[in-house]
Parts: C-alpha cells; sequence; structure tokens
C-alpha cells in the first residue's frame, strides 16, 4: 500500500464505487505515458492496480496521458484522457470498459476532442439526458495578436449517445481572461526557447449543486500561483449564461479539482498540488453555501 503523502500523482480523478475509491491520474506528475489506477477505502493507504490504458493503442496519439477521468454512462466505464496527437496538437482520447478497474479499449481510433485545435482535460457532463463534453482549448494555438498572449477558453459539446463522436458545434462557455481574477494575472512561460504569456485554463469540472445551479471548477496560474476558480450557471444549463465567483474556491498553489461525495455524504474537492514533478493529491472537505458557491 501507498500512503497518499508519497504517491506522485497529477490531476487526481476520484470515483467511489462500491465501497472503495479508485483514482487515476498522471502517474509520475505531468509526464506520463500511459494510465495507471488506484485503489483506497480510506482516502489515504492506495493499492497500485496498475497500467488500465495504454496510449499506444491509440494510432493518432504521439505521447502523453495527462488527465484521465473516469464516468459511468449507461452501464459502462468510460475513460476520457488527454494526449499529444501526431499532428502536433492535443486531443481527447474516449476508451471504454465493462468494469471500473479493467482494461481500457480506444472508443474510436481518434480524438473525441476537434482534431484541428489543441484540446486537453476533457469531462463529462449529462444534462436531460443529453451527453456533452467539456474541454479546455489552450496553447499553443490560441494566440490573439491584439493582446500578445495566448487565451485558454473553455468549451462544451454535446455527443452522439454512444459517445463516439461530437453531435453538432461545440460552443464557447467563456474565456480565461473573462474572469476578473485571472484577467488581472497572466502566467510567463516559455515555449519553443522563449517567453510567452499566457490566460490559462486548466482542468473544467461541472458539479450540480443542490439549488440546481451548475458549478464549473477550472484553473488557471495566477501570476506564480496555480489555483482553482469557479463560475456559475444559476438556470442550471450547460450553455450558460457563466458568472464567475469572485475569489478563487482554492489558493494555495494547487489546483485541476473535481468533487466527489464520499461513503458518508461528505463532498470533497480533489486537486493536486502544482510543484512539477513532485505532485500530491490533496482532498478538501467542502460544504455548498447559499451564495451558490463551495
Amino acid at each position: 500500500m501507498i500512503d497518499i503523502k508519497d504517491l506522485i500523482v497529477r490531476d487526481p480523478f476520484i470515483v467511489p464505487w462500491q465501497g472503495e475509491y479508485y483514482m487515476t491520474g498522471s502517474a509520475g506528475g505531468a509526464i506520463g505515458e500511459d494510465v495507471k489506477m488506484y485503489c483506497s477505502v480510506d482516502l489515504k493507504n492506495w493499492e497500485d492496480l496498475g497500467v488500465i490504458y495504454k496510449t499506444t493503442q491509440a494510432s493518432w496519439v504521439s505521447r502523453d496521458a495527462w488527465a484521465c477521468e473516469i464516468h459511468r454512462y449507461k452501464g459502462k466505464f468510460y475513460a476520457f484522457v488527454s494526449s499529444l496527437g501526431k499532428n502536433g496538437l492535443r486531443g481527447t482520447q474516449i476508451a471504454v470498459c465493462d468494469t471500473i478497474d479493467g482494461k481500457y479499449v480506444p472508443l474510436t481510433d481518434r480524438p473525441v476532442t476537434p482534431i484541428d485545435k489543441s484540446c486537453i482535460d476533457c469531462t463529462f457532463f449529462e444534462q436531460n439526458g443529453m451527453p456533452y463534453i467539456v474541454y479546455s482549448r489552450d496553447w499553443p494555438d490560441n494566440y490573439s495578436a491584439e493582446k500578445d498572449c495566448y487565451i485558454g477558453q473553455i468549451w462544451a459539446a454535446a455527443l452522439e449517445a454512444d459517445l463516439s463522436q461530437i453531435k453538432g458545434e461545440p460552443f464557447l462557455l467563456f474565456n480565461s481572461n473573462d474572469a476578473p481574477l485571472s484577467a488581472k494575472a497572466p502566467n510567463k512561460q516559455v515555449w519553443l526557447g522563449k517567453d510567452v504569456w499566457r490566460y490559462g485554463s486548466d482542468g473544467p469540472f461541472v458539479h450540480k449543486l443542490e439549488n440546481g445551479s451548475l458549478l464549473l471548477l477550472w484553473s488557471p496560474v495566477l501570476g506564480r500561483n496555480y489555483v482553482v476558480l469557479g463560475a456559475i450557471s444559476k438556470n442550471g444549463d450547460i450553455h450558460g449564461p457563466w458568472e464567475h465567483i469572485d475569489k478563487p474556491l482554492y489558493d494555495k498553489n494547487g489546483g485541476h479539482a473535481m468533487i466527489f461525495t464520499d461513503f458518508y455524504k461528505q463532498k470533497i474537492m480533489s486537486l493536486h498540488t502544482e510543484k512539477m514533478m513532485e505532485e500530491r493529491a490533496v482532498f478538501v472537505d467542502i460544504t455548498e453555501k447559499l451564495k451558490n458557491c463551495i
């Protein structure tokens, strides 16, 4: 067993299932070639279940396995895995398995996100029986000459019922610099040997609040601080409009969050600390407040 404090993992995603917690994440930190799964009964001690998905199964993939999410849909389990394509752009592959801890097989041999855009961190959401994906469109293909920087965006799209492809056209939820907190503090990164400025838009996740509104978690880097921000769709519709919460939901240099409910009915936000190649999972107990935030 591995103590959670000793487990290096990025983008931890937790699924409570039949008395146990299953966690996926980029094993070994930011660089991961396959998806590993871990299992626990207490969120503290974890058993390594090994590799559940290999990126080499998809012919379009060049390398990398990031931000794997597992979602149950129509009696099966689906893995959403972000990778770098051979065309130089990022995309999300959907893989399927009959059991949560089995070997996942690509649903199709192409990314579900638009192949001509750089798309990462795809999450899954159902609304009125319709499946949707929500994802980040980020650098290097979202350059704004007007602002001389890269502007991250959160997009969504309906899926066909079998999750094989997008149904209709993707639609923009918001730009990263639409959020007042993000707009104040772009992040400087090195890209192809030069400094670039970026408004990030990592790790979207949609959570339905008890009052029917939707909470969308996402993570930019504000200056040097990786944070979790939130936006609210008060009408409970994935199309929005989305209103940005005026303070971070987590601001201790950690991000890419998701929310799950433990076996004691406690809501927990899972995220990772942001020290490259030494990332750790963090679990934060949360409560929903009257002002539609956590």
